[in-house]
């Protein structure tokens, strides 16, 4: 945050837009729509979820202006919907997110909550999508995850250091995108913070 805004990016500058958005199912139905238009089927279908349990959220994504419809199909009797990301990155309004207020600590804890559950839920799926595609007889092909928590005693100076470097290797990961469906997809979660700890308070036994 704070930082030059990103071609293709969109800002959240409301509350009830971060509500949208702070879901799990939602990040992935998003991510899903990144690269090319599909219909509530096809994500479901990416998804291992039926199309059934996607309907509201589909919804509640394109009310808030998250996702559009770029394409309608006739299918015998029925109008088929084609939606697509409203944007390739999407931010929060720095204003949202503070400890100043009760709202805006609430605001940061709920994106802190769905980042880590939707990277949760998108790597326990894609683990069980490849067992189940090599169980089908899909070539065997290894590939490397990192899965990591370290901690370490940094200065100030050495910690902003780092936070530079991990910024430039996330642009490098975004630039290197080549947006064609037909390759595999990567996904990065990145949490570099600050570690506290609760003390005895003054007084207490």
């Amino acid at each position: 945050m704070g930082e030059k805004i990103r071609e293709g990016t969109f800002i959240i500058r409301d509350l009830e837009t971060l509500k949208v958005i702070a879901d799990p199912i939602r990040n992935q139905i998003l991510e899903v729509l990144q690269n090319e238009p599909q219909n509530v089927k096809d994500v479901a279908d990416k998804l291992g979820l039926a199309p059934s349990k996607l309907y509201y959220h589909f919804n509640m994504l394109e009310k808030h202006e998250l996702i559009k419809v770029v394409e309608t199909r006739q299918v015998a009797n029925l109008i088929e919907k084609y939606f697509k990301a409203s944007a390739f990155f999407f931010e929060v309004e720095p204003a949202l997110l503070n400890f100043e207020t009760n709202e805006g600590k609430e605001n940061l804890y709920t994106l802190v909550q769905a980042t880590i559950d939707t990277t949760r839920e998108d790597l326990l799926r894609s683990l069980q999508a490849r067992s189940f595609l090599l169980d089908q007889g899909e070539p065997k092909k290894p590939r490397s995850i990192i899965l990591t928590r370290d901690l370490a005693n940094l200065s100030d100076e050495k910690a902003e250091e780092f936070h530079q470097r991990l910024n430039q290797l996330l642009e490098e990961f975004i630039e290197t995108d080549t947006k064609d469906p037909n390759d595999l997809t990567y996904a990065l979660t990145i949490a570099l913070y600050p570690s506290f700890y609760f003390r005895d308070l003054p007084g207490k036994d």
